[in-house]
């Protein structure tokens, strides 16, 4: 189930790729040849950016599709590997959930704040945190799993 949640997580993180492409292609339409620059574009565009990179992370962790330096791992006896691959699961864990609950506690500030962001177009900016938390605190679930799903299909060769 948590396989198809983070895949529904990644399509739509496609789905928002798509979009942003169309409000920069409005926006730069409108600057450069009507002179009207859109107020909201920019703003709009960077929670989409966060988007795209939180929502996809839980999927790319939990499929193992994330970049890996492996140069020196190849070369590693299988023990060493398996010491290897734990060291760097439980890293990543420790990583994901010490910056998620970090960004959990600024989206909580942000939120009880109602901070909002500057120019034209304002959003609330716990938004921008809540995104960064959730894809971390997911992440920090991925990992563990990925890690138990890859250990069973290492031992099972």
């Amino acid at each position: 189930m948590l396989s198809k949640i983070a895949h529904a997580l990644r399509m739509l993180a496609g789905v928002i790729v798509v979009v942003l492409v169309l409000i920069t292609g409005y926006d730069v339409i409108m600057r450069y040849v009507f002179a009207l620059p859109l107020d909201w574009s920019i703003t709009i565009s960077s929670v989409g950016l966060i988007a795209i990179i939180m929502l996809a992370i839980p999927d790319v962790a939990l499929r193992g599709e994330h970049i890996a330096m492996d140069l020196f791992y190849r070369q590693f006896s299988p023990r060493v590997q398996k010491i290897a691959d734990a060291v760097v699961a439980a890293a990543a864990f420790a990583v994901c959930l010490t910056a998620g609950v970090v960004s959990l506690n600024t989206f909580a500030s942000f939120f009880g704040a109602q901070i909002q962001t500057a120019g034209n177009f304002n959003i609330p900016v716990w938004i921008h945190y809540f995104l960064v938390a959730f894809g971390f605190l997911t992440s920090a679930v991925t990992i563990p799993l990925q890690y138990v799903l890859r250990t069973r299909e290492v031992d099972a060769r």
